[in-house]
């Protein structure tokens, strides 16, 4: 075969490599895109959950406080109560009913009062985690969009070889053509490979002899019988 029509075909291959590691890239960016938006995500039901956190907390303090209000009512009668009554035994049910709402507020200061800390401490955390948050996700979104911009520039590269293709293949020789399209599709490596000392630089594998002179001879190109490139001996 003509030299040239074998620098036709290796030009070929050129753009389809190239076209193959612009897409290898678009893969990649996606995955990329998706990690971030994932971690986005993440960024965001940690602050979620500490403000659900904060809205629990908020409403215990709520119930405790309606919790003290109802018992404090609950005391108020008890003592007119207890100053109505005349029977010792009846004084001393009310007493002991009285001691026990006394029991129970005590209590529910000490509830309050934990509940009261802890939204302190979820507030103040809550703010860091929103202010480190929002920082973060602005990073993260700037990474998506240098990334976006990335894609695009990819697929207008992509369009500008794909018409270069196009251009390239006119040269190609038709008999070869075909097979190499066939080939392509199936390889995601180089299909076009030269011989270096009678092995086949595609699969690392002897070519027979018989291959090797007819390379030699003929300036030929010819396919590798392990592989199934096209191999070729020089320019």
């Amino acid at each position: 075969m003509d030299p040239e029509k074998v620098k036709d075909l290796l030009k070929l291959q050129d753009v389809d490599q190239e076209i193959l590691r612009i897409k290898r890239r678009l893969n990649r960016i996606a995955k990329e895109r998706k990690d971030l938006e994932t971690r986005i995500r993440e960024l965001e039901e940690e602050v979620e959950a500490f403000r659900n956190l904060y809205k629990e907390l908020t409403n215990r303090r709520k119930e405790i406080k309606e919790a003290i209000k109802e018992e404090e009512e609950k005391l108020k009668l008890t003592e007119k109560r207890l100053m109505m009554v005349r029977k010792d035994a009846e004084y001393k049910a009310v007493l002991r009913e009285k001691a026990k709402h006394e029991d129970n507020i005590l209590k529910l200061m000490v509830d309050l009062d934990e509940v009261e800390k802890e939204i302190s401490k979820v507030e103040e955390e809550l703010s860091e985690k929103e202010s480190h948050a929002q920082k973060r996700i602005e990073e993260l979104k700037e990474e998506i969009e240098d990334l976006n911009t990335e894609e695009r520039d990819a697929l207008l590269k992509i369009e500008e070889l794909q018409k270069r293709r196009e251009e390239v293949k006119k040269d190609v020789d038709g008999s070869i053509l075909s097979l190499y399209e066939e080939l392509k599709d199936k390889l995601e490596a180089k299909l076009v490979v030269q011989i270096e000392e009678g092995i086949c630089s595609g699969c690392g594998m002897k070519v027979p002899d018989v291959i090797f002179s007819k390379l030699i001879k003929e300036n030929s190109i010819e396919r590798c019988p392990n592989c199934g490139r096209y191999i070729f001996y020089k320019l």
